[in-house]
């Protein structure tokens, strides 16, 4: 019974694309767009909301702004050195 849903599943394999055939019509594998455009929606209309939006206090667009800028910051530093550390040991 297993062979047999295996046999099934091998036909699907050759139509799922992987992010390494993308051809040169592809600006950005899907990821990118995922990650930037769909999740980081909702940080991006909050970040423009402090500066759009009404009424607006300068004190809390600089507290938030830096606030969001130094998260950012140290997610990026943070996760760029977790790499760099796992390259290390396992490559």
């Amino acid at each position: 019974m297993i062979p047999e849903l295996l046999a099934g599943f091998e036909t699907l394999l050759p139509a799922v694309p992987l992010a390494t055939d993308i051809g040169p019509w592809d600006v950005l594998p899907p990821g990118v767009w995922l990650i930037f455009g769909i999740i980081g929606l909702p940080v991006y209309v909050t970040f423009f909301g402090w500066f759009l939006g009404k009424p607006k206090d300068s004190k809390t667009v600089a507290l938030g702004s830096t606030l969001f800028l130094t998260l950012t910051s140290a997610l990026w530093f943070g996760l760029f050195a977790t790499t760099l550390v796992i390259r290390l040991l396992f490559f």
